[in-house]
């Protein structure tokens, strides 16, 4: 029987939500597996409630870098279809009038595009008002595909207000948060070891139960183990290659 040992969060994620919906039957097959059931559900709770930061997804560094590309991108947008009129001869006096307002209200100076994400959310909070003070302004310049500038400007405010969401997100994923994960982790682990061995001990005394049951309940589980020991092993070796790497002086 195999032994569980290296399942993550994410892993557990999974394989729980496997283990009680596709593999549910087979698990309660086993009288003692059916008497685990509810405190597999409530560890998947647990795990489920977690923030995403600790469970897996998409890493928060790197979504945060790509959704201040998009506001800066749009900031920018808005700064540079401004600057045109600003500066282009013969405009329609109205048309600078409402260009100077949004510029004010969006984008005063470019090099506000390097402030940092909490900065930038928090302008983003404030700025929200002005898509409706400013809206008649906004429509005055029309975009490419269609559109005006409104949309522009919704989409930069909209991509701060991610950044806000994606902040609280990592401020989630505090010191104190990792260790009750780990712990949470940890105790999932054992609890499905003491499962396994519970539904050997029924499979060996009744003899109506399948004798690939474990296979039947622990499968999917089985394979995110081995992916994990396969990515670890990976991971040593490549570490070892390096380490034996002439050192360059």
């Amino acid at each position: 029987m195999r032994r569980l040992r290296l399942l993550n969060l994410p892993d557990l994620k999974l394989g729980l939500d496997d283990l009680l919906t596709q593999r549910l039957p087979a698990l309660t097959l086993s009288p003692l597996g059916k008497s685990y059931a509810s405190s597999l559900t409530l560890k998947k709770k647990l795990v489920d409630d977690l923030p995403p930061a600790l469970t897996g997804g998409r890493p928060l560094a790197e979504e945060l870098d790509d959704t201040d590309r998009e506001h800066d991108g749009f900031g920018a947008a808005i700064y540079f279809t401004t600057e045109v009129y600003l500066r282009l001869p013969g405009v329609d006096p109205a048309l600078v009038v409402a260009a100077k307002r949004i510029r004010a209200a969006f984008i005063p100076e470019l090099e506000s595009l390097r402030d940092s994400y909490a900065d930038e959310a928090a302008a983003a909070v404030q700025r929200k008002n002005k898509l409706i003070e400013l809206e008649a302004d906004l429509k005055l310049f029309p975009i490419a595909k269609g559109g005006t500038l409104h949309d522009w400007a919704t989409a930069y405010v909209a991509a701060g207000e991610h950044l806000s969401s994606l902040l609280s997100k990592r401020a989630d994923a505090t010191t104190d948060g990792r260790k009750h994960a780990a712990k949470l982790r940890s105790e999932t682990v054992a609890l499905l070891n003491r499962v396994r061995s519970a539904i050997a001990d029924d499979v060996e005394t009744l003899p109506d139960l399948p004798r690939d049951l474990d296979a039947q309940i622990f499968g999917y589980l089985d394979e995110l183990e081995q992916r994990r020991e396969d990515a670890n092993r990976a991971a040593k070796a490549a570490k070892e290659k390096k380490d034996a790497e002439p050192k360059q002086s």
